[in-house]
This record gives structure tokens, C-alpha cells and sequence, in this order.
């Protein structure tokens, strides 16, 4: 890396300063900073390339702030909650979830950016009623209410819950050109693909029109499980497929190199355009340019640098997106698939057909290990199939690609024989399609990590390789051995801390596992204990992909006790997955199902572990460090029959059994609701003032009455909800009561996962502002 061009170095500086503004807010904390690193890279040397690249990260810093506060004050007006009616188009259509929408009149009529519209019900129709996709490039209106989000940095995000979408009057003015003609050749495009690759047009769209929808939730999950969910998003790869067929057309013309490069190019960027420019394409197309610019100047551009100057060219352009997963994952795995190809060829034994087997495999080999971090740190999981199924996948996605291109444009131009290439590209896809499927049904495929142990990896590894004085040049052995030790350490040395922090203080985390319940406790001693583990639905696990990563980043190796409200899929969803992955000593439960499937398959993932399973119920109480647990509800649990776990009366609700759960650590008290409502409430109405109130059914209008808000007046209230959730949760009155009793309200739907913290004395503090 010694040689590696000066523009990659600029790129990375200015980069790493965007994503530190983006992630954290510009603060006075960076100026200290900056300021200690001068002295020390100017000791290396008045032209130290450290004193570069702090001078590169102090400009991406204050760049990226300038462009978050423009964004945000077109937004200023916008109140969270509030009924509003906008006016503009949709620049980008989904036909489920969100939606990008450019407001011509209204609130956010002055923001660059679209805003993000999400469908409560499903889809519009003409009428207004939500039924049909929103057509792109179409004048609406759209009615519904605000949602504001502050994210950890303290910025906001905006968006509209849309309750109808209603055609607009034409005043407004014309839909840009650019929009109208990319709307009508997309819906063309589309079209084609849905009457030549029959059932797999949907991966077809999102192999070359980057539309998602329509592939089944359980393929796109099989996808991810395999390590191949990269190959269903437009990247890099896709856009070389696209400029190779360019520069072959164009050569049949028999123009000039410089010619085809440029048409090359020019092709490319009105291609990426086209699909809506996510950011991967927006890398390659760059990437591209700078190819095509060497060609023109006929002094061959540097891979790297021209990974450099892409890098460099959306952080300036584009500096919000750069601390989202897509830049960083097309980022590293380019910069993975560029170091590796030239080790391997380096390196690789000389025959015949090194050419054609290293670049190959080290694409997928610097593309699974480059792209692990980024992985473990914004989704919590790491598959471990990446390889293998690159391998596997990657040549029959390339060999599709091009005939679903021939079969789109050979039906779009109404030349004959589109079904040719289309009926070659389904059989293809149909083989990618099966093989994702078989792999993603392969148990123990992933590596559940948390995004703080993917940061003490990388941090561990980087730093044993700045300071133990390894260089490249070393023997592989050497550096492996070096790198490997130093993440280990790291590792162990983190989670250590993480495990002693805090100690003397009681903390309970509302871990944010969407529409559903999982709350961590931490005891002053810093044992946990788990209540309700989060849900499962066809898409997802949150006790795998929510729960786990949280509890293992936090240094935990054993849980006391997992504590079950009740059975509802939105509570036990994610049960079988906790005890699978977690050791855990007892779950305690009202002992009373209703054969829902979430709690049924942790009963015989809890019997398969050895775990006991034991009932609780009003009375019961013990004490761990200091800290003492008292169950409150259920008084006295239904029983029809001497099984030892009866099916409850048909009348009866799950949420009529729900565990109420007190906990006393000296002057601080906290109440677990679970889903009691204000039936049960009223019951717990002498419990005397408390500081801290896990709210009752996510924020539900049937629990967290006025009475019971005044009598135990807490000081935060916790509310598990999710976002944009289609119950409404938490209602308007119950933040209301809330808010009047002065308590302050922390939400996972608006604040991600939210935790306070109590000392023996009744001190409270908060992870997060109100």
C-alpha cells in the first residue's frame, strides 16, 4: 500500500471525516482531536502524508456537517405528528413499503432530497384508496402524517405516513424530462421482463432495474443466508457486464478506441441514471470515467486511484450516503477484490490457467473478508457462505445478465427472437435461484456479531499492524499470525471492559426489535437477565438478528434468567433463537400457552438445551446482587385440567396473564408492564411512585391509564414499539398522560435502542435526551 496512488489516500481522509460527522455530529469533541494529531504527524515530517490526511478528514468533517444542516432546515417547520396534504410526484415507486417523493408544495417543498413516503395499508390507487403502485413521474397528492426520527447524531430524518394518494391538479407545472422519460422507460423495461423470464422476472428487475419487490421475502432471506444477497443488488459487477456489452456493440461499428470508450462511458452513466443511481453503480460508473479518461489521455488509469477518485467524488457529492452500508460495502469490496487479484497473481503458481482461476477467486475471497465488518457492523451477522457461493453463483448470475439486457432491449425495440435470450436467462436464474435457496437452508451459516466486536476486530488488527512494525512485504504467515493476534486481544480486552463498566449501577435496556417486546437487565454486579426475547415473522428473527447481537456487545456470556410475559408472537417470537445461542440458567413464564408457534418452539428449544422451564406468579420474588425482583401478575393463573401447562379459556386474552414484574436496587424502582392493560392496573394502583415505567402493550390506548400514570408518576418511561407500526403504537393520549406527569418518554421507534441507568441512591440517567 506503500505505492498506492495520492488520490486514494485524499479519498479515505475526506471519507473517514464524512462518516464521523454523519455518525456523530460535528461537535467541539473532533477539535481537540484534531488538534492533538497535528503535532504528532508533524513530528514525522513537515510532509508527513498523515498531516494530509487529518487536513482531509478536517475537510470531509465539515463538509459533510455544512450538507446535513441544509438538509435540515428545509425541514424546520415539520412537527412530528402532524396531518399533512403535499403536492409533487414520485421520483421512485415501490410497490411495498417506501416510496421517494418529490414535494412541489407543501412542508419540505425546499428539500433536495425526496422524501421518503411510506404506505400504511399497501399501494395507491386512483381513487385515493391504497391498493395500486404510485406511478412514478406523476403528479399527486399525498395525505398522511409527519414522522420525525432523531438519530443518534442529533439530526432528524422526516418522513410521511401516507393515508391516501390522490391525483394532482396540474398547476404544479410539468414533471422534470428526465423523470418522465426514466418513468416510461423503466415501466417498458419492466413489461419485457415480465413477459420473457416468466417466473424469475422478479430477480431479473432486480438484477438490471434495481427493483426488489418482487422477490419473495423467503428467497431474498435465502439469499442473504447464502452470503450471494450482493448479487440481487446492482453493483459493480453488473455495470462491467453492461459496459462490455457497449464497447462490443460499439466495435461492431468500427469507431476508434478512444471513440468506444467514451460511447462506453456515456452509455454506462445513462444506464446507472436510469436505474435510479444507487451508489454502488455510481462507484463503478466513476470508476469507468476514469478508465475511459485514461484511454482518451492514453496513460492507463490506476485501479486504485480510480477506486480513489470515486470514493472522493460521492463524498463530496453525495457525503449523507457515506455512512450508510451500500458505500461502504462496494467501497471495501472493490478494494478487497483490487488487492487481492494482485497478491494472488503475484503469487499464484505459474501455469496456463492462473489468468483465468486467481482473478475469480480472489473477487470472491477479498469480497467476503473486506466486506465482514461492514457486514457485522450495521446488520449484526456475518455469513459465513460469502465464499462458497460467490463462487458457486457469481459465473451463472454473469451469464444471465446479458441475455435478460438482450432479452429487454430486443423486446423494448420490437426486434424478433426476445424470447431466445429470455428463455436462456430464466434457466439460469432459475439454477441461482436454487442453489441460494438450497445454501440459505443450511443451519449454522452466519456469525452472529455485534457492530462494537466488529470495531475492536478491525480496530485490534490495524492497530497490531501500525505498531508491531509488520510490513507488507513480510511473509503471509507472518502478517496472518500478527493481524489475527492483535484482533483476538482487542477483542478480549473490549469486551472485558464492557463487562466491568458500570458496575455498582442497575441498568435496563428497551432493546429495539421493531413492533415487540425485549428488555435487558443488567444487575450491579453484571449479571443479566432477559424479559420477553422480541418477534419473528416470515422476514426476520429479532432474537437472532436483534437480541443477540445487542447481549453479546454488551460482554454477555450467560443470562440468569430469561423472563416470558406471556406468549404472544411479538414476546416469544425470538425465544428459541436466545436460548439457542445464549446459555441461560431458567425461563420463568406464566406457565400458559396458546400453541402460538414462537412460544411453542422455544418450549422445545428450552428442553432440547436442558433449560427449566418454571411458572411464576403473584408473590414471587428473588434477589440477584443486591437487586430485588418481585412479580406483581398474575395473581392466580387459569387452570382447566391437571396438564402442567393447560390450554387457557377460549374468553381470555394472553395479555390477562402478562408477568408484571417490579424491580427494587435500594430508593430506585422500575415496572416491567409487559401487556397488561388498565384491567390489571387497576390492581397495581398502591405501588407507589417509581423511576422508571416500561409502558404497557407498546403504547397502547387500553393500558397506561391516567390513574395508573398518576399514581406510580415515573420519572422515564420506556415504550417498545415499532416504527411506523400499523397499530398506531404508542397513541397520542397515552404520551400525552406521559408527558403531563412529567415523565421523559424514550421510544425505539423514533431513538433505536434506549436504556437508563439507576444507582442505589434513586439517580437515574438516560442513554438518550427526551
Amino acid at each position: 500500500m506503500r505505492d498506492a496512488p495520492p488520490v486514494l489516500w485524499v479519498a479515505v481522509g475526506f471519507a473517514a471525516g464524512a462518516v464521523a460527522s454523519t455518525a456523530t455530529g460535528f461537535g467541539p469533541a473532533f477539535l481537540p482531536l484534531l488538534a492533538a494529531a497535528v503535532p504528532i504527524v508533524l513530528w514525522r515530517g513537515p510532509w508527513s502524508p498523515g498531516l494530509a490526511l487529518t487536513a482531509c478528514f478536517a475537510a470531509g468533517l465539515a463538509w459533510a456537517d455544512a450538507d446535513r444542516r441544509s438538509q435540515e432546515r428545509c425541514t424546520e417547520q415539520i412537527r412530528d405528528g402532524a396531518r399533512a396534504a403535499v403536492a409533487g410526484y414520485f421520483v421512485r415507486s415501490s410497490a411495498a413499503g417506501a416510496s421517494d417523493f418529490r414535494v412541489l408544495s407543501g412542508p419540505g417543498e425546499r428539500c433536495r432530497a425526496p422524501i421518503r413516503v411510506y404506505m400504511r395499508a399497501g399501494p395507491p390507487s386512483a381513487d385515493g384508496s391504497l391498493e395500486a403502485p404510485p406511478l412514478e413521474a406523476r403528479l399527486a397528492t399525498v395525505e398522511g402524517r409527519w414522522f420525525v426520527v432523531r438519530r443518534p447524531n442529533g439530526s432528524r430524518a422526516v418522513y410521511l405516513s401516507a393515508g391516501s394518494v390522490r391525483p394532482a391538479t396540474a398547476s404544479l407545472g410539468p414533471v422534470p424530462r428526465r423523470h418522465r422519460l426514466r418513468s416510461a422507460v423503466r415501466k417498458r423495461a419492466a413489461l419485457a421482463l415480465d413477459r420473457r423470464l416468466g417466473q424469475q422476472a422478479g430477480v431479473a428487475k432486480a438484477l438490471v432495474l434495481a427493483e426488489r419487490d418482487g422477490i419473495p421475502r423467503e428467497l431474498r432471506d435465502a439469499f442473504a443466508q447464502s452470503g450471494s444477497a450482493h448479487l440481487l443488488s446492482i453493483s459493480g459487477f453488473h455495470v462491467g457486464v453492461v459496459a462490455a456489452l457497449l464497447n462490443g456493440i460499439l466495435s461492431l461499428t468500427g469507431r476508434s478506441p478512444r471513440t468506444r470508450a467514451a460511447g462506453t462511458a456515456a452509455g454506462v452513466w445513462a444506464y446507472v441514471l436510469l436505474i435510479g443511481a444507487p451508489t454502488s453503480a455510481i462507484r463503478a460508473a466513476w470508476m469507468t470515467t476514469a478508465f475511459v479518461a485514461g484511454r482518451l489521455r492514453q496513460t492507463p488509469a490506476r485501479t486504485l486511484g480510480a477506486l480513489g477518485l470515486s470514493m472522493l467524488t460521492i463524498s463530496v457529492l453525495r457525503p449523507g450516503v457515506v455512512a450508510g452500508a451500500g458505500f461502504q460495502l462496494t467501497v471495501t469490496g472493490t478494494a478487497g477484490i483490487l488487492l487481492l487479484a494482485k497478491w494472488l497473481l503475484a503469487h499464484w503458481p505459474r501455469h496456463p490457467g492462473r489468468r483465468w482461476i486467481a482473478p475469480p477467486l480472489a473477487a470472491a475471497i477479498g469480497a467476503s473478508v473486506f466486506t465482514a465488518p461492514v457486514l457485522a457492523w450495521h446488520f449484526g451477522q456475518v455469513p459465513l457462505l460469502s465464499l462458497p457461493s460467490s463462487v458457486l453463483l457469481t459465473p451463472l448470475v454473469a451469464a444471465a445478465v446479458p441475455g435478460v439486457l438482450a432479452a429487454v432491449v430486443m423486446d423494448v425495440l420490437g426486434l424478433p427472437g426476445a424470447s431466445a435470450p429470455g428463455a436462456g436467462a430464466e434457466v439460469l436464474l432459475y439454477a441461482v435461484t436454487a442453489a441460494a435457496s438450497a445454501l440459505g437452508e443450511i443451519p449454522g451459516t452466519t456469525w452472529n456479531a455485534s457492530p462494537q466486536e466488529a470495531g475492536l476486530l478491525v480496530a485490534g488488527a490495524l492497530s497490531a499492524l501500525a505498531l508491531g512494525g509488520v510490513q507488507w512485504r513480510n511473509r503471509p504467515a507472518v502478517r496472518a499470525t500478527v493481524v489475527a493476534t492483535g484482533a483476538c486481544a482487542a477483542l478480549w480486552l473490549g469486551e472485558s471492559v464492557l463487562s466491568i463498566a458500570g458496575r455498582g449501577r442497575i441498568k435496563i435496556a428497551a432493546i429495539d426489535v421493531g413492533q415487540g417486546d425485549a428488555i435487558a437487565v443488567r444487575t450491579p454486579g453484571g449479571r443479566w437477565l432477559l424479559v420477553d426475547a422480541g418477534p419473528r415473522t416470515r422476514g426476520a428473527d429479532a432474537g437472532l438478528a436483534r437480541v443477540i447481537p445487542y447481549l453479546r456487545a454488551q460482554g454477555v456470556r450467560r443470562l440468569e434468567a430469561v423472563i416470558l410475559t406471556h406468549p404472544d408472537e411479538d414476546h416469544a417470537g425470538g425465544l428459541s433463537a436466545v436460548l439457542a445461542h445464549m446459555t441461560t440458567r431458567v425461563v420463568l413464564g406464566p406457565g400458559l400457552g396458546t400453541g402460538q408457534r414462537g412460544h411453542m418452539d422455544g418450549l422445545e428449544e428450552a428442553r432440547r438445551a436442558g433449560v427449566p422451564w418454571r411458572r411464576v406468579r403473584k408473590g414471587d420474588s428473588w434477589t440477584t446482587d443486591g437487586v430485588v425482583f418481585r412479580v406483581l401478575s398474575p395473581a392466580n393463573p387459569p387452570a382447566t385440567g391437571p396438564s402442567p401447562n393447560p390450554p387457557p379459556p377460549a374468553e381470555r386474552s394472553p395479555n390477562d396473564w402478562s408477568v408484571v414484574l417490579r424491580i427494587t436496587y435500594g430508593k430506585f424502582d422500575a415496572l416491567l408492564m409487559g401487556d397488561a392493560d388498565d384491567r390489571i392496573e387497576a390492581e397495581l394502583l398502591d405501588q407507589g411512585k417509581v423511576e422508571v415505567l416500561k409502558v404497557g402493550h407498546h403504547g397502547s390506548r387500553t393500558s397506561t391509564s391516567a390513574a395508573f400514570v398518576q399514581a406510580v408518576s415515573p420519572d422515564y418511561a420506556l415504550v417498545s414499539a415499532g416504527a411506523r407500526n400499523r397499530y398506531g403504537h404508542p397513541h397520542p393520549e397515552v404520551l400525552t398522560r406521559l408527558e403531563g406527569a412529567g415523565a421523559c418518554v424514550l421510544r425505539t421507534d423514533r431513538q433505536g435502542t434506549v436504556s437508563v441507568a439507576g444507582k442505589k441512591n434513586g439517580a437515574v440517567s438516560a442513554s438518550a435526551a427526551c
